[in-house]
This record gives structure tokens, C-alpha cells and sequence, in this order.
């Protein structure tokens, strides 16, 4: 019996690997972008990257692959949720809705979700991931966003910005100075605004936390929040 469980522990990295090793199924779709003003995107576990499309069109590509537990052991259960997996995407007041639906009997948090979007650039993004990363470059149309766990890298022509993490880091960078109020706030961490390449705003220290606050001759907002993380903005020229 010891034996057999022995053979059994030394054959489950083999099956992780091969299970790794499996192609992800992808998931493609093209929708139009007439009436549509904003997308709305919530992810569970794994990465969205955003970027715009060179027509009017909304483009869609999902990876997806059984997600793994923090020992590195493959979820086995997020195969049977792969197989059956359809994108759902509903328009409702002019926002286009997107998600991944699964059958009941399975869960999303067995599977990592790896979008790719092509959007029209003035769309306003709204997004949403428990854990993973979030990538969104060349979308003027403001980004609003919020990540339990990970990372999100802005880079933008302009627009408004609202994004909160609990644990991870926010990168954003706006090539331009179009902003009124901007905020930055790590409550365990670090908080650095660059306005044309130089620190700006004024910095105040709390505890093991920073806030950075600036004013600038815009209209936008910018508010980035991280409970413990760091938090980064650069502005303008760099």
C-alpha cells in the first residue's frame, strides 16, 4: 500500500505536465461596434490585454487552460469547464457585456481566462479580474478597473482613469496632461507621480503607506488606489 501511494506522488507532476502541455482552447468572436460606447469585462482567474482595433469592430480571442492551485498542481476539474465553455456578451445602455459562461456543475475558478481584445479606441473600459493582469494601451475612452489580486499596466493616450487593487501594483502612463484631480494612494507601500519625466504632487507619508495628490489645468480625474502595493503614474512627456 505505502508503495502504491509513493508511485502515485511521483506520477502527479508527470500528469500536471502533461495536463500543462495540452493547447489551450481558444474561443474567437468579431461583434460590431455601432451603438456600442463602453465595454464591461470580468475575468476570475488570468490576463486581459486590451488594444485598439483597427476598424469598428470589437475583436475577441480567449485562451483558456485548467488554472493551477498555489502547490502548482493542475486543476483536472477546469477541463471538463474548458469543454463546455461559451463566451457570453450582451448590449445593454450602449455597453458591450462580456464574460465567460460555464456549466453549473463546474467552476471558473479552475480555469485561466487569457483575453486578447481589439476595441474602437473611444470605447470606456470597465474591468474586472479577482486574480491575474490586466494590459490596456491605445484606448482614449477611459479605464475604470478593479484587481483583488495582480497587476495592471496602463498605457493611454488620455481619459479618465479610476483603478483599485487590493494586493499588486498599478502602472499608468497618459501622454498627455489633460487632468484636473489626480490621486494616488497606497495604504502599505509606495505612491510616485512623474509629470513630464520630473516627480510632481505633493507626497505625504503615512505609517508604512504614501498618497501622492496633484492638480493640473485639466479635466479628467485620475484616482489609483492599492491597499498594499505600489502604485506609479507618469504624465506627459517622458
Amino acid at each position: 500500500m505505502r508503495r502504491n501511494a509513493v508511485f502515485f506522488l511521483l506520477l502527479l507532476p508527470l500528469a500536471a505536465c502533461s495536463v500543462q502541455q495540452q493547447p489551450a482552447r481558444t474561443l474567437e468572436m468579431v461583434l460590431p461596434g455601432s451603438g456600442v460606447s463602453g465595454l464591461a469585462l470580468a475575468a476570475n482567474v488570468g490576463a486581459v490585454t486590451i488594444a485598439p482595433s483597427r476598424d469598428a469592430r470589437v475583436h475577441v480571442n480567449v485562451a483558456l487552460r485548467p488554472s493551477k492551485s498555489f502547490l502548482g498542481i493542475i486543476s483536472f476539474g477546469g477541463q471538463d469547464a474548458i469543454r463546455a465553455a461559451a463566451i457570453r456578451h450582451a448590449v445593454s445602455d450602449g455597453v458591450l457585456k462580456l464574460a465567460m459562461q460555464y456549466p453549473r456543475n463546474t467552476h471558473a475558478g479552475d480555469v485561466e481566462e487569457h483575453w486578447t481584445l481589439a476595441i474602437p479606441p473611444s470605447l470606456h473600459v470597465n474591468s474586472h479580474i479577482n486574480v491575474g493582469k490586466l494590459q490596456v494601451s491605445g484606448i482614449a475612452g477611459g479605464v475604470e478597473a478593479s484587481l483583488n489580486v495582480g497587476k495592471v499596466v496602463l498605457d493611454l493616450p488620455g481619459g479618465a482613469m479610476k483603478v483599485s487593487a487590493n494586493v499588486g501594483k498599478i502602472e499608468a502612463q497618459a501622454h498627455t496632461l489633460n487632468y484636473g484631480d489626480v490621486t494616488l494612494n497606497a495604504d502599505v507601500g509606495d505612491a510616485q507621480l512623474k509629470v513630464n519625466g520630473v516627480p510632481a504632487g505633493d507626497l505625504e507619508k503615512a505609517g508604512a503607506g504614501s498618497q501622492v495628490s496633484y492638480r493640473g489645468h485639466g479635466h479628467d480625474t485620475i484616482s489609483l488606489v492599492v491597499n498594499t502595493g505600489n502604485v506609479s503614474l507618469a504624465l506627459g512627456g517622458h
